[in-house]
């Protein structure tokens, strides 16, 4: 109900501007849902939509519990009926482009999306040059290009501000993380893109700034800055 209230919330000031291009800067996943929902929309279904994201947060409620990675599903009319009907004009699975995916494929293959077939560019796919996400875009010819950007997307050795980088279990998660992107080649990708493409849409999502985190916990306890008889420690989302 929460997730709903904003979502709505964000559609009536998109719908009160009415912008031609939005940015969006998260948050997790699920906060692309009204803008995105919107650009699609008010450009009649001629975009393309890149999902530059280590995962393709196409799952179900049947299979995952957080909305986060459900919500391209809804992007695309399927889930969740009170958050597709938040999609007036659902994508459809040839506007879709994945890049930089390499973790939770199997949500690919749930009994809504079985027939569905998607284009995938690897890490591998874009690490020495972005042709194979320009080709894909220049055989469909979109109007408008939306980008997701979801940090995770980013090889974790090398970009430590995501919520899967506590520091208590970063060792661990380094050691258990599937092959992502380096951050020059998203940067060199989504160039590319822009230099040959109209991008109307870009969402930046999963920022989690732990050295920010731990450093406004450490003020709060200090002398003359905080409390000296404090304990404990902020709360944060831990739920994946």
């Amino acid at each position: 109900s929460v997730l709903l209230k904003q979502a709505r919330s964000a559609k009536s000031l998109i719908q009160k501007h009415r912008p031609d291009r939005v940015i969006v800067l998260g948050g997790d996943c699920g906060v692309e849902l009204a803008p995105f929902a919107y650009l699609n929309e008010k450009y009649d279904g001629d975009t393309a939509l890149l999902w530059v994201d280590l995962h393709p947060d196409v799952s179900i409620p049947e299979d995952w519990p957080n909305h986060h990675a459900h919500v391209l599903a809804n992007l695309m009319g399927i889930g969740d009926k009170e958050f597709v009907a938040e999609v007036p004009r659902p994508f459809k699975p040839e506007q879709v482009l994945f890049v930089g995916l390499n973790d939770m494929m199997e949500a690919l293959h749930s009994k809504p999306l079985q027939n569905m077939k998607f284009d995938i560019a690897t890490p591998d796919d874009i690490e020495e040059d972005s042709s194979k996400v320009l080709q894909w875009l220049d055989s469909r010819k979109p109007s408008k290009v939306i980008v997701h950007f979801d940090l995770d997307v980013l090889d974790l050795r090398e970009y430590r501000s995501l919520l899967i980088a506590n520091p208590d279990t970063y060792d661990e998660m380094v050691g258990k993380a599937p092959k992502a992107s380096s951050i020059e080649t998203i940067i060199r990708v989504l160039q590319d893109v822009a230099k040959a493409h109209d991008v109307a849409g870009l969402g930046i999502t999963e920022h989690f700034p732990w050295d920010a985190y731990n450093l406004q916990n450490m003020l709060q306890r200090l002398p003359l800055l905080g409390d000296i008889n404090k304990k404990d420690k902020a709360p944060f989302n831990w739920i994946f």
